[in-house]
């Protein structure tokens, strides 16, 4: 299945910047960007290799492709094509439910619901939120978010009072940033794997990897999922109550998912990847 994220946000939020972003920093994916318009994209005409009218091919493997009369239309026609995408992103309109987009991955079974990142304007939130014509839609937003990206900081007069605000819309974990500038493995799912070894990803973040040869307790690594500061996990774990099966977890902000994957295959040892907050993970060794 390939993996589906929504970007969402009200309008002016940085959604667009954080999709070119993306695009530039895309290594070794291919990603498939659905957007309403091409003209915001900042794609360097040096990396562009075909311009398809409703599609540009990048010459990274990425894709891009604007929305049709029908989001649905334009996602199946998508999955029809003959290239294959490691991931699906999804730039919401500004006045979207970026969550019932990201419920076509439920119906989709070749899709997989990689995760909702709802991007907030420091600068406008509050006074959106309180706006009687547009409350509702930024709440809605807020709810549905897995990430929160609070982002143009720099205009923020209130950060602590913007962080309660949030908090009372949405238990999600909240990143701070100016211009969308944000580590990519925060926003979609990890492929590192690797003996248990700390891995940088940006100064306020870091990875950790663990590696066990023998089944594990399965509130062992529960308890490693929840908490403050977890942000992203995935894995592949052999359980200590369940020794013959493979279980497969996929965690993204609030949402974790741990689903069976057959049986358990020789020579495979359990795998863990955790994505936080530095002082969180750091404890992690220590437990």
């Amino acid at each position: 299945m390939i993996p589906f994220t929504v970007i969402g946000g009200f309008l002016g939020a940085g959604k667009t910047t954080l999709l070119n972003r993306l695009l530039r920093g895309a290594t070794g994916r291919r990603f498939a960007v659905m957007v309403n318009d091409f003209g915001a994209l900042d794609i360097d005409g040096r990396l562009v290799v075909e311009h398809g009218g409703d599609t540009i091919a990048l010459a990274n493997g990425c894709l891009c492709c604007t929305i049709g009369d029908s989001l649905v239309t334009t996602l199946l026609a998508l999955l029809e094509r003959p290239d294959r995408f490691d991931h699906i992103v999804v730039e919401a309109s500004g006045v979207a439910d970026p969550g019932r987009i990201a419920d076509l991955a439920v119906l989709e079974p070749r899709l997989r619901r990689d995760g909702v990142v709802v991007m907030v304007d420091a600068g406008e939130v509050r006074q959106r939120a309180a706006d009687r014509r547009v409350g509702d839609t930024i709440g809605r937003q807020l709810a549905a978010a897995d990430l929160l990206v609070l982002n143009k900081i720099d205009l923020a007069e209130d950060l602590p009072g913007l962080r309660r605000l949030l908090a009372g819309h949405s238990a999600a974990p909240i990143l701070e940033a100016s211009h969308a500038d944000v580590p990519l493995d925060l926003l979609l799912g990890l492929d590192r794997r690797g003996q248990a070894a700390p891995t940088e990803t940006a100064d306020a973040f870091t990875s950790w990897s663990y590696e066990w040869v023998e089944p594990v307790e399965r509130e062992t690594v529960m308890t490693m999922l929840r908490g403050p500061g977890r942000l992203r996990a995935k894995g592949i774990m052999r359980f200590a109550d369940a020794p013959e099966r493979r279980s497969v977890i996929h965690q993204v902000g609030r949402r974790l998912d741990v689903s069976d994957d057959g049986a358990w295959r020789d020579g495979e040892t359990s795998r863990l990847v955790l994505l936080g907050v530095k002082p969180v993970l750091g404890s992690l060794q220590r437990e």
